[in-house]
């Protein structure tokens, strides 16, 4: 570990150096056009560089230590028009003052900013990974109830439904595994030790700001489980625009007996703020379905009761121009549920229960100068989950806890106009007990990651060339000795108010076994772990265009071409006992198309995608060998229209699923079924005195289409929900 740090001090230090020239400066205030009022949290920026600033409270923005040259100054806000000056010439000690007037406009472009894709504030349309912002507007339009429905129509992303609110969702990325896509919260992993996928109906949206998908290999910025790509899960932080007290109240009631109550409150003053919700999830989950021999059936046992509760603290200090975060964050979940399992066989008392507690603490500023920012993270993550079945032979009861803990510390530093580096270690600790046997593992990681962000001016029809390689470290304390996971990211830019990108990546990235890989318990009469295993190892590269253009309001288009290739996937055999090996090998290839049109200006847009999947099995006899892995759909469909009606606003989605496989051997006969599903979500806003009223109206699955996701495990038919929420 000492190690680890003595070479970040030396980059820091060849920073410092690397900025110590003689410098200019630019200073301003930006307001707003038809008020004159100043603008909080304008951009302001040289264009084709990492040297920036952003506006205080009173408008005011100052770049300092600028390299002499010519620039392009840009200043932008997301509801603005982008003001470009250009031909800036800055000389050695000059101190210029250039003030900027706004004026309001739809946003026509997804401008987006990612922290999720570079580990930095970066625009989604200037990175060269695949990514997806859910923003808290989409989010508040749509309505989801867990973090599965709010993912389920976003590129390359397949949602595996165990049916009903009551039961388990895990989610594909191109192809992957659900233990290949890593889960994250504020940046920081939720993939359990113990298992290596993340239950998605077990995360709720309470406090939750945005969510981002980064699609593709990144092991070389997130180290184990990112092999088919990133989510990561950012919390609300409280508005300083927002002074004094606020708050909401939401109650909710649904098909299949199912009530919901949302609470929440934000407290800002001066310099400090406090964000608090609650959600109370109780649902009966019965619903009708067919069973295999063609008969009405009723899906019972697959109740659930949930609570989620978070609280968030935000404290700001420090210079405007170097202000500085501390940040601190509690999230609570705990459920009770049937667990009927597939309908053959049925389960009819079976029950689970799960509770965790989240705690994170974040620091954020600058430190010695403008071009070096600083991001410390303390977390806490404890997990306790039982399962009781007695309807199985000798009965089943396992109960097991885990804890997890880490410290991460990530810099910054502007290396010169053109040139950002992102750098940083950190340090986690998990560990897992069987309540039962009391079994007890644990191990320890220790992991050092660079990126680096280069810009390339060409100023031709070729507008820029950005670089964006990545390396990380990765070492273990049980079963990995040191793994390095290399990437590298292009993108080229032509035009500027018809933009066209090329993007390109490649990448290595990697999987560990979890506790259940190696630690199985041995007097297990059916399986047992295998201490031996090795990481599953994959090398992906995707290659696509990005289209902004300025007609329909705004043309936004991306395909992007991609395989990944698997090796030493962990399978779990039958020899003396079921144990994990690794022996398989695996093809994931695919082309997805992404599509954003406004054909009527603020009133209507429209988006759709569409992946084609060739996912394939490279292992194996026989039979299986260059079969398609099971459960991966070849096609998915997606459609989105949304109508905003002064306070009306008229969402309809739609998506479809080709046949998948349920067998390595893909039998026909043993496949499901395709499937389209359409839901509608209508909201109407309102506003007596200070307190604002939305009414919003869902009805999914329209056509009621009775279909599986997974055999054996029907998902429920057409649902209504209504929901009512009071802001003051």
């Amino acid at each position: 570990m000492n190690r680890l740090i003595r070479i970040l001090l030396i980059l820091l230090i060849i920073n410092l150096v690397a900025l110590s020239d003689d410098y200019g400066r630019v200073s301003g205030v930006v307001k707003c056009g038809p008020t004159h009022e100043p603008l909080v949290a304008v951009n302001v920026y040289l264009k084709n560089t990492h040297i920036g600033s952003a506006t205080d409270e009173n408008g005011i923005y100052c770049i300092q230590k600028i390299p002499p040259g010519k620039y392009e100054i840009i200043v932008e806000m997301i509801g603005f028009s982008r003001l470009q000056r250009k031909f800036l010439e800055i000389n050695s000690g000059e101190n210029l003052i250039l003030d900027f007037i706004l004026q309001p406009q739809a946003i026509t472009y997804d401008n987006s900013v990612t922290v999720t894709a570079t580990r930095g504030h970066s625009l989604i349309t200037e990175v060269p990974s695949s990514v997806n912002v859910i923003d808290k507007q989409e989010l508040e339009l749509k309505n989801p109830q867990n973090l599965a429905e709010a993912l389920q129509n976003v590129p390359g992303v397949t949602i595996k439904d165990y049916g009903g609110l009551g039961n388990t969702k895990s989610i594909s990325l191109r192809g992957s595994s659900d233990s290949q896509v890593l889960i994250l919260l504020d940046g920081q992993r939720l993939n359990s030790p113990q298992s290596g996928s993340v239950d998605l109906n077990q995360i709720s949206l309470e406090g939750i700001e945005k969510i981002e998908v980064v699609r593709g290999g990144n092991s070389a910025l997130y180290g184990s489980d990112a092999i088919g790509g990133v989510i990561n899960i950012i919390s609300k932080k409280t508005d300083p625009d927002e002074q004094g007290v606020a708050g909401d109240l939401k109650f909710g009631v649904a098909s299949f007996g199912t009530y919901t109550a949302e609470p929440s409150l934000r407290f800002y003053i001066k310099n400090s703020g406090i964000t608090a919700s609650y959600k109370y999830l109780s649902s009966k989950g019965e619903f009708s379905y067919t069973d295999n021999y063609g008969n009405p059936a009723t899906r019972v046992n697959s109740d659930i009761i949930s609570r989620d509760y978070y609280l968030g603290l935000i404290h700001e200090f420090g210079d405007p121009h170097y202000q500085r975060n501390l940040s601190l964050t509690f999230k609570h979940y705990d459920s009770a549920q049937g667990a009927p399992g597939t309908i053959e066989p049925y389960y009819y008392h079976a029950r689970m229960w799960h509770r965790d507690n989240k705690i994170s603490a974040v620091y954020t500023g600058k430190i010695f100068n403008l071009f070096h920012n600083l991001r410390f993270q303390s977390y806490y993550y404890d997990s306790w989950y039982k399962y009781k079945n007695d309807e199985t032979t000798g009965g089943i009861l396992s109960k097991y806890s885990t804890q997890t803990y880490g410290n991460e510390i990530q810099f910054n530093s502007v290396i010169g106009p053109q040139v950002s580096l992102t750098y940083g270690s950190g340090f986690r600790y998990d560990q897992n007990r069987d309540i039962i046997t009391q079994d007890f593992n644990k191990q320890t990681s220790y992991y050092l990651f660079a990126v680096n962000e280069s810009v390339i001016c060409i100023n031709s029809l070729l507008q820029t060339i950005s670089l964006v390689p990545s390396l990380r470290f990765d070492t273990d304390s049980k079963y990995m000795n040191h793994i390095v996971s290399p990437k590298l990211g292009a993108i080229f830019n032509f035009g500027e108010a018809w933009q066209s990108s090329l993007k390109l990546n490649i990448s290595k990235s990697y999987r560990a076994p979890t506790f259940n890989d190696l630690y199985w318990p041995d007097d297990d009469p059916f399986s047992v772990g295998n201490p031996e295993l090795e990481p599953e190892y994959g090398t992906d590269w995707d290659v696509g265009i990005r289209l902004q253009y300025p007609i329909l309001n705004g043309i936004y288009f991306e395909s992007c071409s991609f395989e990944s290739n698997m090796t030493n996937l962990i399978i779990w055999q039958q020899i003396e006992k079921w144990m994990p090996l690794n022996v398989d090998k695996s093809r994931n290839r695919g082309i997805e198309n992404s599509l954003k049109i406004s054909p009527i200006k603020g009133l209507l847009d429209i988006s759709a995608n569409y992946m084609y999947l060739d996912a394939r099995n490279l292992s194996g006899s026989n039979t299986t060998y260059n079969k398609i892995l099971v459960y991966r759909p070849k096609h998915t469909v997606n459609f989105s229209a949304t109508m905003n009606l002064k306070a009306v606003h008229l969402n309809y989605q739609y998506s479809y699923i080709s046949r998948r496989f349920a067998d390595a051997s893909n039998t026909w006969g043993n496949s499901l079924e395709p499937y389209s599903v359409s839901d509608i979500t209508v909201n109407y806003d309102t506003k007596i005195m200070k307190t604002q009223m939305n009414y919003s109206f869902q009805v999914k699955n329209i056509f009621d289409h009775e279909y599986k996701v997974i055999k054996n495990m029907p998902v429920p038919g057409r649902e209504y929900r209504f929901s009512v929420k009071i802001s003051i």
